[in-house]
């Protein structure tokens, strides 16, 4: 018993190495009698490559190689072999082994594996290295593309130019009708001229005088003091001072015969506002 079952043993190992050496040599006379071809930049597949080891990648690629290998499936085949299915570009023309461009997953040595030969084929001439070059043609004038352009820089220009032009236009003719509203000094220079010419009467002086007492009254803060008081520290103060001796020498001595500066007089109301005043003082301007 036990010689027979050594012998079954050495019959199980000899139909396993006879299957591999069948295998390898189907292999090595399918690539042999087939051999793919691609043109240089298309891509060629080859299905059911068997190959013998451990599973097998594609190296690392490098400038310069003359093929483009991708494994695009892998499938175990039998005993310590795979099926593969191999996608390759030509770069360059000639023939290659893509077993050259592979190797073990697991860093061991690839060992002898049979060719995957393929031929990569070339379109051009023998002595054609790169395509020709484009005829050289020129470009239409009207129409192209530097025309066109400059013409809308130019148009573009033109219309910024008018847009600022009639803006400041319009803002310089604005600011010609527009005239700047009258000062207390204007308004107060016809009505101290009639009471020097004696043309306002006794109580419209005194109504004035009593309206720039209120109007210095209220701008110097003295509405809490006694207006007795009030027009005494106006009458000695810088600016509310000449225009109120004035009325009162005209309305106590009309008579007085003295040259009066009336622009000096209203020097103070230059600056402010005809509004300074209350309504009553244009209406008595008028």
């Amino acid at each position: 018993m036990p010689g027979k079952q050594k012998r079954n043993r050495l019959l199980d190992l000899m139909r396993i190495f006879a299957g591999l050496a069948f295998c390898l040599v189907y292999a090595q006379a399918g690539f042999a009698g087939s051999q793919s071809t691609a043109s240089v930049g298309m891509s060629a597949r080859i299905e059911e490559v068997i190959l013998p080891g451990s599973e097998l990648q594609v190296k690392k690629i490098v400038d310069g190689d003359p093929i483009i290998l991708r494994i695009i499936s892998t499938h175990p085949h039998g005993p310590d072999m795979f099926r593969y299915e191999l996608e390759y570009y030509g770069l360059q023309p000639g023939e290659y082994n893509l077993a050259d461009f592979l190797e073990r997953k697991d860093g061991t040595p690839l060992g002898e594996v049979s060719a995957v030969p393929v031929q990569v084929e070339s379109i051009l001439a023998a002595d054609r290295v790169e395509p020709n070059s484009p005829d050289a043609v020129s470009i239409p004038r009207i129409g192209g593309y530097r025309f066109w352009m400059t013409l809308i820089f130019i148009m573009w220009g033109v219309g910024v130019f008018l847009i600022v032009f009639a803006r400041r236009k319009t803002a310089a003719e604005g600011e010609e009708h527009q005239q700047p509203p009258p000062t207390l000094s204007e308004r107060l220079q016809p009505m101290v001229e009639k009471a020097i010419s004696g043309e306002l009467s006794n109580s419209q002086m005194a109504e004035l005088e009593m309206m720039l007492v209120a109007f210095w009254r209220k701008r110097l803060q003295l509405e809490q003091t006694d207006v007795a008081e009030v027009t005494q520290i106006l009458k000695q103060h810088k600016e509310a001072g000449p225009l109120l001796q004035q009325l009162e020498i005209l309305l106590h001595q009309p008579d007085a015969n003295q040259e009066v500066n009336v622009a000096q007089m209203l020097e103070p109301y230059q600056h402010l506002p005809a509004e300074a005043l209350d309504e009553e003082l244009a209406a008595l301007a008028s």
